[in-house]
């Protein structure tokens, strides 16, 4: 990303998928706008590397980010929101928030990286900083926990 304007072209794609996996990740949808808004100042200020996956840096960047919780931001566009309540009533609907609820933040985020962001276990760990053995045990971890929950509720 060389410009403001390389930018701009990527906030206006991948802001919607990158939000709705914050929000799934953090369960705040302020928190994941504001940490969202932050990584994309972050990005502009020092661009990640060349050829880096951009969605899966600013998914990475933002959840830092927001255990930071930083609030410096503006609202993200209507229509950016609208898609995020039509995401709420589909998580309801097939109790896939409830059954992310019952995991680590952790686990969440690379369920969710993996999962809707599509990242392989590779990318996913050096995103993450840890080894792919490591993603791989945890969102198995994750899968059973799931699972688990999903049993209870019948």
């Amino acid at each position: 990303m060389d410009s403001p304007q390389d930018w701009e072209g990527l906030y206006r794609s991948a802001v919607p998928r990158v939000y709705r996996a914050l929000l799934a990740t953090l369960r705040d949808p302020m928190l994941a706008e504001d940490a969202l808004h932050d990584a994309f100042a972050q990005g502009l200020r020092r661009p990640p590397a060349h050829g880096e996956n951009l969605p899966g840096w600013l998914f990475r960047v933002a959840l830092r980010r927001a255990r930071r919780r930083r609030w410096p931001f503006s609202a993200l566009p209507a229509a950016v929101r609208a898609s995020t309540d039509e995401l709420a009533l589909a998580l309801d609907r097939l109790e896939a928030g409830r059954l992310l609820a019952l995991l680590t933040e952790r686990q969440r985020a690379l369920v969710v990286a993996h999962y809707y962001l599509g990242l392989t276990h590779a990318e996913a760990a050096a995103l993450f900083g840890v080894r792919p053995g490591t993603v791989s045990a945890t969102i198995a971890q994750s899968l059973a926990r799931m699972r688990k929950g999903a049993s209870h509720a019948l």
